[in-house]
Protein backbone atom coordinates (compact mmCIF):
# COMPACT_ATOMS: atom_id res chain seq x y z
CA UNK A 1 0.00 0.00 0.00
CA UNK A 2 1.24 3.47 -0.85
CA UNK A 3 1.78 6.02 1.87
CA UNK A 4 -0.64 8.93 2.35
CA UNK A 5 1.82 11.45 0.88
CA UNK A 6 1.97 9.39 -2.33
CA UNK A 7 -1.80 9.28 -2.54
CA UNK A 8 -2.09 12.99 -1.96
CA UNK A 9 0.59 13.68 -4.57
CA UNK A 10 -1.36 11.63 -7.07
CA UNK A 11 -4.51 13.51 -6.25
CA UNK A 12 -2.74 16.84 -6.64
CA UNK A 13 -1.34 15.73 -10.00
CA UNK A 14 -4.75 14.66 -11.28
CA UNK A 15 -6.27 17.93 -10.14
CA UNK A 16 -3.50 19.90 -11.83
CA UNK A 17 -4.18 18.11 -15.09
CA UNK A 18 -7.90 18.81 -14.68
CA UNK A 19 -7.24 22.50 -14.02
CA UNK A 20 -5.08 22.69 -17.11
CA UNK A 21 -7.87 21.19 -19.19
CA UNK A 22 -10.43 23.56 -17.70
CA UNK A 23 -8.29 26.65 -18.12
CA UNK A 24 -9.58 27.10 -21.66
CA UNK A 25 -13.22 27.41 -20.56
CA UNK A 26 -14.96 29.63 -17.99
CA UNK A 27 -14.97 28.26 -14.45
CA UNK A 28 -18.15 26.37 -13.51
CA UNK A 29 -19.39 26.64 -17.08
CA UNK A 30 -20.23 22.93 -16.98
CA UNK A 31 -23.98 23.04 -16.34
CA UNK A 32 -25.96 20.67 -14.19
CA UNK A 33 -28.63 18.65 -15.94
CA UNK A 34 -31.31 19.66 -13.46
CA UNK A 35 -33.59 22.66 -13.86
CA UNK A 36 -32.79 25.93 -12.10
CA UNK A 37 -34.24 26.35 -8.61
CA UNK A 38 -36.04 29.67 -7.94
CA UNK A 39 -35.19 31.91 -4.97
CA UNK A 40 -32.65 29.48 -3.56
CA UNK A 41 -29.64 31.72 -2.86
CA UNK A 42 -29.03 34.82 -0.76
CA UNK A 43 -26.04 36.75 0.52
CA UNK A 44 -25.83 37.28 4.28
CA UNK A 45 -23.90 39.95 6.20
CA UNK A 46 -23.15 40.57 9.85
CA UNK A 47 -23.00 44.28 10.65
CA UNK A 48 -21.01 45.63 13.62
CA UNK A 49 -23.29 47.67 15.86
CA UNK A 50 -22.91 51.42 15.46
CA UNK A 51 -21.36 51.25 11.97
CA UNK A 52 -22.52 51.87 8.41
CA UNK A 53 -21.57 48.37 7.21
CA UNK A 54 -24.06 46.20 5.39
CA UNK A 55 -26.06 46.58 2.21
CA UNK A 56 -29.74 47.26 2.93
CA UNK A 57 -30.82 44.43 0.62
CA UNK A 58 -28.61 41.68 2.09
CA UNK A 59 -29.91 39.37 4.79
CA UNK A 60 -28.47 39.45 8.30
CA UNK A 61 -26.87 36.51 10.07
CA UNK A 62 -29.01 36.01 13.19
CA UNK A 63 -32.39 36.12 11.40
CA UNK A 64 -31.03 33.81 8.70
CA UNK A 65 -29.83 31.24 11.20
CA UNK A 66 -33.10 31.51 13.13
CA UNK A 67 -35.08 30.88 9.96
CA UNK A 68 -33.03 27.82 9.13
CA UNK A 69 -33.21 26.37 12.65
CA UNK A 70 -36.94 26.97 13.04
CA UNK A 71 -37.61 25.46 9.63
CA UNK A 72 -35.91 22.15 10.45
CA UNK A 73 -38.09 19.03 10.40
CA UNK A 74 -35.56 16.20 10.69
CA UNK A 75 -32.02 17.28 11.57
CA UNK A 76 -29.58 20.16 11.93
CA UNK A 77 -25.82 19.69 11.44
CA UNK A 78 -23.50 22.48 12.57
CA UNK A 79 -19.73 22.45 12.01
CA UNK A 80 -18.23 25.35 13.94
CA UNK A 81 -14.78 26.41 15.04
CA UNK A 82 -16.21 27.15 18.47
CA UNK A 83 -19.37 28.28 20.30
CA UNK A 84 -19.41 31.44 22.40
CA UNK A 85 -22.40 33.25 23.83
CA UNK A 86 -22.56 34.94 27.24
CA UNK A 87 -26.07 35.10 28.74
CA UNK A 88 -28.28 37.46 26.80
CA UNK A 89 -25.78 38.05 23.96
CA UNK A 90 -26.61 38.10 20.25
CA UNK A 91 -26.47 34.34 19.65
CA UNK A 92 -28.94 33.56 22.46
CA UNK A 93 -32.09 33.45 20.27
CA UNK A 94 -30.42 30.94 17.95
CA UNK A 95 -29.24 28.76 20.85
CA UNK A 96 -32.74 28.90 22.36
CA UNK A 97 -34.23 27.89 19.00
CA UNK A 98 -31.87 24.89 18.81
CA UNK A 99 -32.95 23.77 22.27
CA UNK A 100 -36.62 24.18 21.32
CA UNK A 101 -36.17 22.15 18.14
CA UNK A 102 -34.35 19.41 20.03
CA UNK A 103 -37.32 19.13 22.38
CA UNK A 104 -39.58 18.69 19.33
CA UNK A 105 -37.56 15.70 18.13
CA UNK A 106 -35.25 17.38 15.62
CA UNK A 107 -31.84 15.66 15.74
CA UNK A 108 -29.11 18.27 16.25
CA UNK A 109 -25.40 17.48 15.88
CA UNK A 110 -22.81 20.16 16.66
CA UNK A 111 -19.14 19.64 15.81
CA UNK A 112 -16.53 21.95 17.37
CA UNK A 113 -12.74 22.09 17.45
CA UNK A 114 -11.17 20.39 20.47
CA UNK A 115 -8.28 22.82 20.82
CA UNK A 116 -10.71 25.74 21.27
CA UNK A 117 -12.86 24.13 23.95
CA UNK A 118 -11.80 26.87 26.35
CA UNK A 119 -13.99 29.13 24.21
CA UNK A 120 -16.77 26.59 23.65
CA UNK A 121 -17.08 24.95 27.07
CA UNK A 122 -19.54 27.40 28.72
CA UNK A 123 -21.93 27.21 25.74
CA UNK A 124 -21.48 23.44 25.46
CA UNK A 125 -22.26 23.04 29.16
CA UNK A 126 -25.61 24.78 28.65
CA UNK A 127 -26.48 22.26 25.92
CA UNK A 128 -25.18 19.01 27.43
CA UNK A 129 -28.52 18.03 28.97
CA UNK A 130 -30.70 19.39 26.17
CA UNK A 131 -32.72 16.64 24.48
CA UNK A 132 -31.86 15.87 20.88
CA UNK A 133 -28.55 17.77 20.89
CA UNK A 134 -25.19 16.03 20.61
CA UNK A 135 -21.88 17.92 20.70
CA UNK A 136 -18.68 16.29 19.51
CA UNK A 137 -15.11 17.62 19.50
CA UNK A 138 -12.79 17.11 16.54
CA UNK A 139 -9.04 16.98 17.36
CA UNK A 140 -7.80 18.36 14.05
CA UNK A 141 -4.54 19.49 15.66
CA UNK A 142 -3.66 15.84 16.29
CA UNK A 143 -4.56 14.93 12.71
CA UNK A 144 -2.92 17.65 10.62
CA UNK A 145 -1.65 20.29 13.03
CA UNK A 146 -4.55 22.59 12.13
CA UNK A 147 -7.99 23.30 13.55
CA UNK A 148 -11.64 22.81 12.63
CA UNK A 149 -11.96 26.36 11.29
CA UNK A 150 -15.02 25.69 9.13
CA UNK A 151 -18.37 27.40 9.74
CA UNK A 152 -21.39 25.83 8.07
CA UNK A 153 -24.88 24.66 8.94
CA UNK A 154 -26.88 22.10 6.99
CA UNK A 155 -30.60 21.53 7.63
CA UNK A 156 -32.63 18.52 6.47
CA UNK A 157 -30.24 17.88 3.57
CA UNK A 158 -31.62 20.86 1.67
CA UNK A 159 -30.71 24.16 3.34
CA UNK A 160 -27.09 25.27 3.82
CA UNK A 161 -25.28 28.27 5.24
CA UNK A 162 -21.54 28.76 4.77
CA UNK A 163 -19.46 31.85 5.45
CA UNK A 164 -16.98 33.66 7.68
CA UNK A 165 -19.38 33.82 10.65
CA UNK A 166 -18.21 31.88 13.70
CA UNK A 167 -20.90 30.69 16.10
CA UNK A 168 -19.99 33.56 18.35
CA UNK A 169 -22.06 36.46 19.68
CA UNK A 170 -19.37 38.82 18.40
CA UNK A 171 -19.94 37.54 14.85
CA UNK A 172 -23.55 38.62 15.23
CA UNK A 173 -23.03 42.01 16.89
CA UNK A 174 -19.47 43.28 16.48
CA UNK A 175 -17.75 41.85 13.38
CA UNK A 176 -18.28 42.39 9.66
CA UNK A 177 -18.94 38.97 8.14
CA UNK A 178 -20.09 37.67 4.77
CA UNK A 179 -21.72 34.33 4.04
CA UNK A 180 -24.33 32.73 1.82
CA UNK A 181 -27.46 30.65 2.28
CA UNK A 182 -28.40 28.21 -0.44
CA UNK A 183 -31.40 25.91 -0.62
CA UNK A 184 -30.85 22.99 -2.96
CA UNK A 185 -31.15 19.25 -2.33
CA UNK A 186 -27.83 18.27 -3.98
CA UNK A 187 -25.93 21.05 -2.21
CA UNK A 188 -27.60 19.99 1.03
CA UNK A 189 -26.75 16.34 0.49
CA UNK A 190 -23.13 17.23 -0.32
CA UNK A 191 -22.69 19.25 2.87
CA UNK A 192 -24.46 16.52 4.83
CA UNK A 193 -22.01 13.96 3.45
CA UNK A 194 -19.11 16.26 4.37
CA UNK A 195 -20.48 16.71 7.88
CA UNK A 196 -21.00 12.96 8.31
CA UNK A 197 -17.38 12.42 7.22
CA UNK A 198 -16.03 14.97 9.72
CA UNK A 199 -18.35 13.63 12.45
CA UNK A 200 -16.96 10.15 11.88
CA UNK A 201 -13.35 11.37 12.08
CA UNK A 202 -14.14 13.24 15.29
CA UNK A 203 -15.45 10.02 16.84
CA UNK A 204 -12.71 7.87 15.30
CA UNK A 205 -9.56 10.05 15.14
CA UNK A 206 -7.34 7.10 14.28
CA UNK A 207 -9.13 6.84 10.93
CA UNK A 208 -7.52 10.14 9.93
CA UNK A 209 -4.25 8.23 9.70
CA UNK A 210 -5.82 6.28 6.87
CA UNK A 211 -6.30 8.07 3.59
CA UNK A 212 -9.48 10.12 3.83
CA UNK A 213 -9.24 10.79 0.06
CA UNK A 214 -10.04 7.09 -0.43
CA UNK A 215 -13.45 7.33 1.29
CA UNK A 216 -15.96 5.72 -1.11
CA UNK A 217 -18.26 8.13 -2.97
CA UNK A 218 -21.86 8.55 -1.78
CA UNK A 219 -24.86 7.04 -3.52
CA UNK A 220 -25.84 10.41 -5.03
CA UNK A 221 -23.88 12.70 -7.37
CA UNK A 222 -22.10 15.22 -5.10
CA UNK A 223 -21.90 18.83 -6.22
CA UNK A 224 -18.43 19.57 -7.59
CA UNK A 225 -16.67 21.89 -10.03
CA UNK A 226 -17.56 19.45 -12.84
CA UNK A 227 -21.11 18.87 -11.61
CA UNK A 228 -22.39 22.16 -10.16
CA UNK A 229 -25.99 23.01 -9.41
CA UNK A 230 -27.91 25.58 -11.42
CA UNK A 231 -29.69 28.23 -9.34
CA UNK A 232 -32.07 30.76 -10.83
CA UNK A 233 -31.70 34.39 -9.81
CA UNK A 234 -33.25 37.51 -11.34
CA UNK A 235 -34.54 35.32 -14.13
CA UNK A 236 -31.06 34.15 -15.13
CA UNK A 237 -29.21 30.96 -14.16
CA UNK A 238 -26.02 30.82 -12.10
CA UNK A 239 -23.91 27.79 -11.26
CA UNK A 240 -22.73 27.01 -7.75
CA UNK A 241 -20.49 24.35 -6.23
CA UNK A 242 -18.71 23.89 -2.86
CA UNK A 243 -15.06 23.17 -2.16
CA UNK A 244 -13.26 21.93 0.95
CA UNK A 245 -9.89 21.82 2.71
CA UNK A 246 -7.52 20.22 3.55
CA UNK A 247 -6.90 17.47 1.01
CA UNK A 248 -5.43 15.24 3.72
CA UNK A 249 -8.81 14.97 5.45
CA UNK A 250 -11.20 15.27 2.51
CA UNK A 251 -12.64 12.57 0.25
CA UNK A 252 -11.33 12.75 -3.31
CA UNK A 253 -14.86 13.14 -4.71
CA UNK A 254 -15.13 16.63 -3.20
CA UNK A 255 -13.59 19.68 -4.88
CA UNK A 256 -10.32 20.91 -3.40
CA UNK A 257 -10.31 24.60 -2.42
CA UNK A 258 -6.83 26.00 -3.08
CA UNK A 259 -6.19 24.85 -6.69
CA UNK A 260 -9.75 25.75 -7.68
CA UNK A 261 -9.36 29.20 -6.18
CA UNK A 262 -6.08 29.69 -8.04
CA UNK A 263 -7.87 28.69 -11.23
CA UNK A 264 -10.59 31.25 -10.51
CA UNK A 265 -8.00 34.03 -10.12
CA UNK A 266 -6.27 32.83 -13.27
CA UNK A 267 -9.41 33.50 -15.30
CA UNK A 268 -9.58 37.18 -14.36
CA UNK A 269 -9.46 39.49 -17.37
CA UNK A 270 -10.51 42.85 -15.92
CA UNK A 271 -10.76 42.92 -12.15
CA UNK A 272 -10.19 41.07 -8.89
CA UNK A 273 -11.83 42.44 -5.74
CA UNK A 274 -10.62 40.57 -2.67
CA UNK A 275 -11.51 41.02 0.97
CA UNK A 276 -9.99 38.78 3.62
CA UNK A 277 -8.92 39.25 7.21
CA UNK A 278 -5.32 38.14 6.58
CA UNK A 279 -3.41 37.48 3.36
CA UNK A 280 0.12 36.10 3.26
CA UNK A 281 2.45 33.86 1.29
CA UNK A 282 4.46 33.08 4.43
CA UNK A 283 3.53 29.71 5.88
CA UNK A 284 1.82 30.04 9.23
CA UNK A 285 0.89 27.72 12.11
CA UNK A 286 3.15 24.98 10.81
CA UNK A 287 6.35 24.53 8.83
CA UNK A 288 8.07 27.75 7.89
CA UNK A 289 8.55 28.70 4.27
CA UNK A 290 6.87 30.27 1.27
CA UNK A 291 3.48 29.26 -0.16
CA UNK A 292 3.15 30.70 -3.60
CA UNK A 293 -0.06 29.30 -5.06
CA UNK A 294 -2.42 32.25 -4.52
CA UNK A 295 0.38 34.81 -4.38
CA UNK A 296 1.52 33.83 -7.87
CA UNK A 297 -2.07 33.95 -9.15
CA UNK A 298 -2.52 37.53 -7.88
CA UNK A 299 0.84 38.72 -9.25
CA UNK A 300 0.20 37.04 -12.58
CA UNK A 301 -3.22 38.70 -12.82
CA UNK A 302 -1.66 42.13 -12.26
CA UNK A 303 0.99 41.38 -14.87
CA UNK A 304 -1.81 40.61 -17.35
CA UNK A 305 -3.30 44.04 -16.74
CA UNK A 306 -6.03 42.95 -14.32
CA UNK A 307 -6.97 45.59 -11.73
CA UNK A 308 -6.46 43.98 -8.32
CA UNK A 309 -8.03 45.57 -5.24
CA UNK A 310 -7.47 44.04 -1.80
CA UNK A 311 -8.95 44.88 1.60
CA UNK A 312 -7.38 43.28 4.67
CA UNK A 313 -8.14 43.85 8.34
CA UNK A 314 -5.86 46.01 10.44
CA UNK A 315 -5.10 42.79 12.34
CA UNK A 316 -3.11 41.68 9.25
CA UNK A 317 -0.57 44.50 9.57
CA UNK A 318 1.91 42.63 11.70
CA UNK A 319 5.50 41.47 11.22
CA UNK A 320 6.26 39.49 8.11
CA UNK A 321 2.63 39.57 6.97
CA UNK A 322 2.85 43.36 6.69
CA UNK A 323 6.10 43.02 4.75
CA UNK A 324 4.40 40.59 2.39
CA UNK A 325 1.47 42.94 1.76
CA UNK A 326 3.91 45.77 1.07
CA UNK A 327 5.74 43.58 -1.44
CA UNK A 328 2.45 42.89 -3.20
CA UNK A 329 1.37 46.53 -3.18
CA UNK A 330 4.46 47.76 -5.05
CA UNK A 331 3.30 46.00 -8.21
CA UNK A 332 1.53 48.11 -10.83
CA UNK A 333 -2.16 47.26 -10.88
CA UNK A 334 -2.40 46.09 -7.26
CA UNK A 335 -3.88 48.39 -4.62
CA UNK A 336 -4.19 47.31 -1.00
CA UNK A 337 -6.24 48.99 1.70
CA UNK A 338 -6.80 48.04 5.31
CA UNK A 339 -9.91 48.42 7.42
CA UNK A 340 -10.26 49.55 11.02
CA UNK A 341 -13.67 48.99 12.59
CA UNK A 342 -14.40 51.65 15.23
CA UNK A 343 -14.68 50.48 18.81
CA UNK A 344 -18.11 49.82 20.28
CA UNK A 345 -19.66 52.62 22.29
CA UNK A 346 -19.60 50.26 25.28
CA UNK A 347 -15.81 50.06 25.08
CA UNK A 348 -13.18 47.61 23.76
CA UNK A 349 -14.35 44.03 23.10
CA UNK A 350 -11.66 41.33 22.84
CA UNK A 351 -11.47 39.54 19.47
CA UNK A 352 -14.09 41.78 17.89
CA UNK A 353 -14.65 44.98 15.90
CA UNK A 354 -12.85 43.66 12.85
CA UNK A 355 -13.40 42.85 9.16
CA UNK A 356 -13.54 39.04 9.16
CA UNK A 357 -15.06 38.39 5.69
CA UNK A 358 -13.29 36.06 3.25
CA UNK A 359 -14.39 36.41 -0.37
CA UNK A 360 -13.28 37.42 -3.85
CA UNK A 361 -15.10 38.75 -6.91
CA UNK A 362 -13.64 38.25 -10.40
CA UNK A 363 -14.85 40.21 -13.44
CA UNK A 364 -18.32 40.77 -11.93
CA UNK A 365 -19.26 37.18 -12.80
CA UNK A 366 -17.17 34.76 -10.74
CA UNK A 367 -17.15 34.70 -6.94
CA UNK A 368 -15.77 32.75 -4.01
CA UNK A 369 -16.92 32.98 -0.39
CA UNK A 370 -15.17 30.91 2.23
CA UNK A 371 -14.44 30.25 5.88
CA UNK A 372 -10.63 30.47 5.87
CA UNK A 373 -8.09 33.25 5.63
CA UNK A 374 -5.74 33.29 2.67
CA UNK A 375 -2.56 31.66 3.87
CA UNK A 376 -1.02 28.20 3.86
CA UNK A 377 -2.49 26.64 6.99
CA UNK A 378 -6.10 27.49 6.11
CA UNK A 379 -5.88 25.42 2.95
CA UNK A 380 -3.33 22.75 3.82
CA UNK A 381 -3.87 21.77 7.48
CA UNK A 382 -7.14 23.36 8.59
CA UNK A 383 -10.72 22.23 7.87
CA UNK A 384 -12.50 24.91 5.83
CA UNK A 385 -15.27 25.17 3.24
CA UNK A 386 -16.42 27.54 0.52
CA UNK A 387 -18.82 28.19 -2.34
CA UNK A 388 -17.90 29.13 -5.92
CA UNK A 389 -20.55 31.06 -7.86
CA UNK A 390 -20.66 31.89 -11.58
CA UNK A 391 -23.37 34.20 -12.90
CA UNK A 392 -25.64 37.03 -11.78
CA UNK A 393 -26.02 35.65 -8.26
CA UNK A 394 -22.38 36.62 -7.69
CA UNK A 395 -22.86 40.32 -8.43
CA UNK A 396 -24.08 41.54 -5.01
CA UNK A 397 -20.69 40.49 -3.65
CA UNK A 398 -19.12 43.20 -5.80
CA UNK A 399 -21.47 45.78 -4.26
CA UNK A 400 -20.51 44.60 -0.76
CA UNK A 401 -16.86 45.10 -1.67
CA UNK A 402 -17.39 48.51 -3.24
CA UNK A 403 -19.30 49.72 -0.18
CA UNK A 404 -16.30 48.82 1.97
CA UNK A 405 -13.67 50.07 -0.49
CA UNK A 406 -15.35 53.48 -0.70
CA UNK A 407 -16.54 53.54 2.90
CA UNK A 408 -15.23 55.38 5.96
CA UNK A 409 -13.28 52.53 7.53
CA UNK A 410 -10.54 51.78 4.99
CA UNK A 411 -7.20 53.47 4.38
CA UNK A 412 -4.42 52.87 1.83
CA UNK A 413 -1.77 50.44 3.02
CA UNK A 414 0.92 53.06 2.40
CA UNK A 415 -0.66 55.26 5.09
CA UNK A 416 0.10 52.65 7.75
CA UNK A 417 3.08 53.55 9.94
Amino acid sequence: MHTIPNRLSTRAFVHAMLCAALSMIPLVAVASKESPSPNAFEWVESVPEGTSYGLPDTARTAPTWLSMVRGAKDHIDIAAFYLSNPPGAGLAPVIDALVAQGKKGVRINILVDSSFMHESQPAVDTLKDAPGITVRQMPVKDMTGGVLHVKFMEVDGRDVFVGSQNWDWRAIQHIHEVGARISDPRIGATFQAEFDHLWHLAGNPADARLASPLVPPPSFEPVTELAPVVIDGAGQPSTVFPAFSPDALQPAWLTSEAPTLALLLGQARKSIRLQVMTLSAFKDFGPKGYWGLLDAALRDAAARGVKVQVIVADWALRGQDLAYLQSLAVLPGIEIRYSTVPQATSGPIPYARVEHAKYVMVDDELAFVGTGNWSWSYFESTVDASLFIHGPLARPLGRIFDADWNGPYVKPLKSHN
